[in-house]
């Protein structure tokens, strides 16, 4: 229990923030799982997660209507659809051994 503690606390100093975009619209199931699932993994790992809405922008809208959510981790890895927990955290733990080695 300890030793997972200080392994916390060890990656929220020692990494960078990991940016996160989460592309959702309002009133979206999905979207709002997915905000949940970031803002577990947040506790965990130094993210900055920013939130955007298709609905803001036409180009967007065009672009990720039929595949809502994404989740873009630091401009690259993208998972849409239905977000899974363990694959989310499986790529954020990838970056963060990257950024601190």
């Amino acid at each position: 229990m300890i030793g997972n503690w200080i392994r916390r606390l060890t990656r929220r100093r020692a990494a960078t923030p990991i940016s996160v975009i989460l592309w959702g619209k309002a009133d979206c199931s999905l979207c709002d799982r997915a905000g949940q699932i970031l803002d577990r993994i947040a506790r965990d790992y130094p993210l900055r997660i920013e939130k955007r809405d298709i609905t803001a922008d036409p180009v967007d809208h065009e672009r990720f209507r039929y595949v809502i959510p994404v989740v873009e981790i630091d401009g690259g890895q993208r998972f849409e659809g239905k977000i899974t927990e363990y694959w989310l955290r499986q790529e954020i733990e990838r970056l963060a051994r990257q950024r601190v080695q």
